[in-house]
């Protein structure tokens, strides 16, 4: 005699060394589907008849099931469900909420998107509290966000996908950059980040070394990142601006939206120069329309020649300042300079001057 025991996750999926018993009388126990019986010529309940040579059953405690393992029945069982295999019951999961919570079924990617930070944010307390079930949790959580963004996706009228498009991309972005480690072969740490790095810049050429930083995370982190990749292009250090390396806090600055215009500024001065630099070096040869050329790699004074002075604008000429200022502190200086014998007692010119320094300040932040 022998007893199957199918996945009962997974009913339908059929043992392989089952499937040459099947053919005959069976038997089966009544939590199978009956899809399953019903495919089979000769299948009938196990309560009905004399026992049959095979028994099908997803229940490993049922008591036909022990009872003929206790008389020395055969076993035949589905192989341990693989890694990853709750993911797919975390999917069906998912997908029933979405069709039948009415909650679930509201939601939107735009809605979910304050969850989707907190549970970064909830992350990485986890992953510093080096508390295990917490990071299990978490973890979970934003395991969550992407299911729930990947089912929402499903539901759009254009440009749908599904979860599976989700791996799918994620498994051919790793085979494309890492091809060697997936292959086996020995590949030191260097080796594999420089090709990830070659890869990734073949598969998304930029126009400029700020492409693809996104400017929604925090403005500290957007700043780090920033200065990054500034580094990275070979800019000079001395003209990364000290408003987005020193940080100042205080009770009546708006620090977070203070630090982020200086770097969205600093970003907007970096691809101005790039521009620059490009058109420095297609001359008059190439139009610009059709100068499709990489930028490459810009040298230390390449960024240097072509990066604005303060109160210039990028491509070289003087910049109209808003208020007047530079005017003004010109008029002060002839005014005084005609006026000398007064002395101190003639403050407009300092005045406006000190003003002038303060404004260029504040309006860099």
């Amino acid at each position: 005699m022998i007893v199957v025991l199918f996945d009962p996750r997974r009913p339908s999926l059929v043992p392989v060394e089952a499937i040459e018993h099947l053919g005959g009388e069976v038997q089966y126990t009544e939590e199978m589907p009956v899809a399953v019986p019903w495919s089979l010529p000769a299948a009938r309940p196990v309560d009905t008849g004399d026992d049959a040579p095979v028994l099908l059953s997803s229940d490993p405690d049922h008591p036909a099931v022990t009872a003929r393992l206790a008389a020395g029945a055969r076993l035949i069982s589905a192989p341990d469900t693989p890694r990853g295999g709750r993911l797919v019951d975390a999917v069906a999961m998912m997908d029933k909420l979405r069709t039948a919570g009415p909650w679930e079924s509201e939601q939107t990617h735009d809605s979910l998107r304050r969850f989707l930070l907190e549970e970064t944010y909830e992350l990485l307390d986890a992953v510093g509290s080096g508390n295990a079930d917490q990071l299990r949790e978490e973890l979970g959580d934003v395991l969550l966000q992407v299911l729930f963004h990947a089912r929402i996706a499903e539901d759009a009228s254009q440009h749908s996908f599904t979860i599976d498009d989700v791996a799918v991309t994620l498994m051919r972005k790793l085979g494309n950059r890492v091809p060697g480690v997936l292959a086996g072969q020995s590949i030191s740490l260097e080796e594999q980040l420089a090709q990830w790095e070659e890869r990734k810049a073949a598969e998304k050429p930029r126009n400029s070394v700020m492409d693809e930083v996104h400017t929604g995370q925090p403005s500290l982190a957007l700043a780090q990142k920033v200065i990054q990749r500034a580094e990275k292009a070979g800019l000079p250090a001395d003209l990364i601006p000290a408003e987005i390396t020193e940080i100042s806090v205080s009770g009546d600055i708006d620090a977070e939206s203070s630090l982020r215009t200086a770097v969205l500024e600093f970003v907007d001065t970096v691809r101005g120069v790039e521009k620059a630099i490009a058109a420095t070096r297609r001359g008059d040869s190439v139009p610009e329309e059709f100068d499709v050329a990489p930028l490459g790699e810009v040298t230390e004074q390449e960024w240097r020649e072509h990066w604005p002075s303060a109160g210039s604008a990028v491509d070289g000429e003087s910049a109209e300042p808003a208020d007047g200022t530079a005017e003004d502190t010109d008029a002060a200086g002839d005014e005084a300079e005609d006026n000398g014998d007064k002395g101190d007692d003639e403050p407009a010119a300092a005045s406006k001057g000190s003003g002038r320094g303060s404004k260029k300040r504040g309006g860099r932040r």
